[in-house]
Order: C-alpha cells, then sequence, then structure tokens
C-alpha cells in the first residue's frame, strides 16, 4: 500500500481526492493522530479532531447497505445510487452502472472501481470478485 503524507495546508481535501483518483489510484485519508481511515475527504479526522493525515490507497472492498433506483426521465435512462459500507469502517454513496439491483442485493459484496470515462473521473461499484 502506497503511503504520501500531508501536513494541515490550504489544500482542499476533495481536490486532493479527485486528483489521486484521476491517476486510477484511490485514495482516502487516514488521521495520523488515531489511525482512522475516513471519507469524505476533509480537513480534520471525524473522530478525533486531529488535523494531520496522509492519503493512503484505499481497500476496494464493501457491502451494499443500501440502494434507490432513479427511474428514467425523458431520454435520461433510469439508474441506481447504492450506499456501500466500506470494509475501512466509512459509508460511499455511488452507483453500480449496468447493474439491475433487487432487494437481495442488501449485504451484497462489491468493489470499488475507478470510471474514467466520466468528468470528473468518479468511482463506481462492480460485484466483488
Amino acid at each position: 500500500m502506497t503511503k504520501s503524507t500531508s501536513a494541515p495546508s490550504h489544500e482542499s481535501p476533495e481536490a486532493r481526492f479527485l486528483q489521486e483518483l484521476a491517476t486510477g489510484v484511490p485514495k482516502v485519508q487516514e488521521c495520523q493522530a488515531c489511525g482512522l481511515h475516513f471519507f469524505q475527504p476533509r480537513t480534520h479526522c471525524p473522530s478525533c479532531k486531529g488535523g494531520v493525515y496522509r492519503w493512503v490507497e484505499m481497500d476496494l472492498l464493501g457491502t451494499i447497505y443500501s440502494y434507490s433506483t432513479i427511474p428514467a426521465k425523458g431520454e435520461q435512462p433510469s439508474y441506481n445510487v447504492v450506499l456501500v459500507d466500506m470494509d475501512e469502517g466509512f459509508r460511499m454513496m455511488s452507483t453500480c452502472p449496468g447493474m439491475q439491483l433487487q432487494a437481495d442485493c442488501i449485504g451484497a459484496r462489491v468493489q470499488a472501481s475507478v470510471d474514467t470515462d466520466s468528468q470528473p473521473t468518479r468511482l463506481v461499484f462492480v460485484e466483488a470478485q
């Protein structure tokens, strides 16, 4: 796991997250004080309020906590939105493109994947391998 250190700065944590994501290797923040991995990008740890963190490669596995299907509207096709409890302890919201989700998908294992075709680059989820 590659780690890069970050001292408190005026750099936007969200901009840094997107910059790292654009490399194809998603990273999240790890608090230097308590070791918590956290997402959404922010300037301070949500647990201990520490302001010194480093960016570490994200463990890509998680479990579907919930989902919704957004119906088609006009020429916009329907799509799903998922909440995924990541193995590192935080929750992410994204989509599972191409997957037809049903009620029995709750608890299913998924893997984050970098979608470089979207602007900006984003994380999406696919069935875990």
